[in-house]
């Protein structure tokens, strides 16, 4: 992505729809949730050079958290800068950064987290992260980017 350096994969645009304004004309607070899950989309696949088998290795959300810095609007021009923090046995902590373009300049919109654990559905319960997806995150490497 050229407004920030970083791989495409790590830069997600959300369409921001009619359907996620509210009643005080903003992006409603748990649409940005939708649109972290559609990151982390966008970041996984490329990574692990593979369309993800949800099935096969399964995540399930453990916690959000998000913290609202600017109000986004319906046109807004707003693109989403994704990482992995952390890696552990059976969970993994993504990040985001939310930004809006404002008067020609990048303005933090909401800084986010999200902890997703490995589960494995056919079973019902946490699993450990398959191979691939450990060596495709410490390739990548953690942490916020430099942008």
């Amino acid at each position: 992505m050229q407004d920030f350096g970083l791989p495409s994969s790590q830069v997600y645009t959300p369409e921001i729809r009619f359907v996620d304004i509210d009643a005080a004309g903003i992006v409603n607070n748990a649409t940005y949730f939708n649109y972290f899950e559609q990151s982390r989309i966008s970041f996984f696949e490329p990574l692990l050079g593979k369309k993800w088998d949800w099935n096969a290795a399964g995540m399930v959300v453990a916690r959000h958290e998000i913290d609202y810095r600017v109000p986004i609007l319906f046109n807004d021009d707003v693109r989403i800068v994704t990482w992995i923090e952390h890696v552990g046995t059976k969970s993994m902590t993504a990040a985001y950064e939310v930004f809006k373009k404002k008067q020609g300049s990048w303005v933090l919109a909401a800084q986010a987290k999200t902890v997703l654990v490995s589960y494995n559905h056919s079973e019902g319960k946490p699993a450990p992260w398959a191979a691939d997806v450990i060596e495709a995150a410490e390739g990548f490497g953690y942490g916020r980017p430099d942008f």
